[in-house]
């Protein structure tokens, strides 16, 4: 659909210029992007090889609730 409609737009002698261009900004914008992931990448590592490990506590299980009289058995009523 949006080919037919370029296709009217620009006209079929202009087509393949603009196929071409189109196709050359997406692979400079793939790679531009995959240049900018790969240096967050590097950076988060580097940001996490540089601190220090700390050893916590292990962590203790909630206290049970304090109860004053049993639960009632509902499924006898």
């Amino acid at each position: 659909m949006i080919l037919a409609i370029a296709l009217v737009v620009i006209g079929p002698e202009q087509m393949p210029v603009v196929l071409r261009a189109l196709a050359k900004i997406i692979r400079e914008l793939r790679a531009a992007t995959n240049e900018a992931m790969r240096e967050l990448t590097e950076a988060l590592e580097e940001d996490e090889s540089s601190k220090p490990k700390v050893n916590m506590p292990p962590r203790r299980p909630p206290n049970p609730p304090n109860v004053s009289e049993p639960p009632s058995d509902q499924s006898q009523q």
